[in-house]
């Protein structure tokens, strides 16, 4: 039987293990005895341009490196094919006998991957399409968790932690911590697993999902700090008002993305100065931005082997014949079928999926217990640190 022929494509933001999802893909497609493996070079934009990379030959040290290696290897993109780019498409993956192509990203990508697969049925091509997730949003319909996400969290919850006891050291006033999340707040309600009691940090959270009020935001952070003396809050960089507009958005023309949509991002310097004017205290922002997506040196254990396990299962079900599928994860406490099942395309293509309302609270956090049972698995353990003050150390009177 003639060996199958796998182009794999990589698109939207990289992760911490988004190449485990890759490493994972290429082993188990050699394991099937599969020697033609390619790799579009920077995502569909590649693609249309016929950009490919041969990857059949990597070694089993090479891939053991790619796994452990954070970002896109392949390059990625956020590229919105025309009518055109799709005939150039379907050419390129004839002229290099294309049977099997593998999409990892986020929602975007799964609709691209989808819609990929209806141009090249309309145009007589057959091919099998499958769906890898991933996004440190974690906004992917279908799926208990998108690889990625766990390590992205992680990085949060423990930063938020750090953070908290520095300020609380000197202390400053006010620190706000601004978090990626353009539409959903999953990153930023991670900061709450860094809470070990109620005067830890974070003191106030603030995700898309729930308006944000600005007078009720400075009357919750004035008392905070007037208990504390210090207060951490968290932000995701998307926060809408009641109104449905950004709190706040980059309006210059030159910074819009690939997609044509306003860089977010500056939200946390923005409420920064709103709190300095208003309440007349200090206040600063932090924001990791792509650090909190690109840190190996906090990448989550479960979100490792979840993103292996997706690239492995995507190869297990072009081997059984499927398409038009995407690799959905089941809830590490009911994994059923070795932890994944299979799910059409469309229920992912383009969907976003926010946190549940009945994980959402009124409260300082924006979130519940519950929210936080569901992701302190998918997280791990963060480091933990004395509660001694100061530092470790009992104080003692004078002699």
């Amino acid at each position: 039987m003639r060996t199958k022929s796998l182009m794999i494509v990589q698109g939207g933001g990289p992760t911490a293990v988004l190449n485990a999802s890759l490493a994972g893909a290429i082993s188990e497609s050699l394991a099937h005895g599969n020697n033609r493996i390619f790799g579009a070079h920077f995502g569909m934009d590649g693609l249309a341009k016929d950009n490919i990379i041969d990857l059949s030959g990597m070694t089993v040290r090479e891939l053991e490196l790619l796994r452990n290696t954070p970002g896109a290897a392949l390059g990625s993109s956020r590229f919105k094919p025309t009518e055109n780019d799709l005939h150039r498409v379907v050419e390129h993956l004839r002229r290099h006998d294309i049977q099997q192509m593998i999409f990892m990203g986020g929602n975007g990508t799964m609709h691209g991957a989808d819609r990929v697969s209806t141009f090249c049925r309309e145009a007589g091509f057959e091919i099998q399409i499958v769906g890898i997730p991933k996004t440190v949003d974690n906004d992917i319909a279908s799926t208990d968790r998108c690889p990625g996400y766990a390590s992205a969290a992680r990085f949060i919850a423990q930063s938020t932690r750090d953070l908290g006891l520095d300020l609380r050291s000197l202390p400053q006033p006010v620190t706000i911590l601004e978090t990626m999340g353009r539409s959903v707040g999953w990153l930023a309600a991670a900061s709450t697993l860094a809470a070990v009691d109620a005067d830890d940090a974070p003191h106030l959270v603030y995700i898309p999902e729930i308006a944000f009020h600005q007078e009720r935001f400075l009357a919750d952070l004035d008392k905070v700090v007037a208990r504390h003396g210090w207060a951490v809050v968290v932000v995701s960089e998307g926060i809408r008002d009641a109104d449905g507009d950004p709190v706040y958005q980059v309006r210059d023309a030159s910074q819009l993305d690939p997609l044509k949509r306003p860089m977010t991002g500056g939200v946390g310097q923005f409420l920064a100065g709103v709190v300095s004017e208003n309440l007349k205290i200090r206040c600063r922002s932090e924001k990791p931005g792509l650090l909190g997506r690109a840190s190996r040196a906090l990448v989550s254990a479960q979100d490792q082997k979840d993103a292996e396990l997706v690239g492995r299962a995507a190869i297990a079900a072009l081997a059984a014949g499927e398409t038009e599928k995407m690799v959905a994860l089941r809830p590490i406490q009911d994994p059923g079928s070795n932890g994944y099942k299979l799910v059409p395309l469309k229920t992912a293509a383009g969907i976003e999926r926010t946190i549940p309302p009945e994980w959402l609270t009124a409260g300082p956090l924006a979130v519940t217990a519950e929210f936080r049972k569901y992701l302190q698995p998918l997280v791990g353990e963060l480091f933990s640190y004395s509660s001694s003050l100061p530092m470790g150390l009992q104080t003692t009177g004078a002699s």
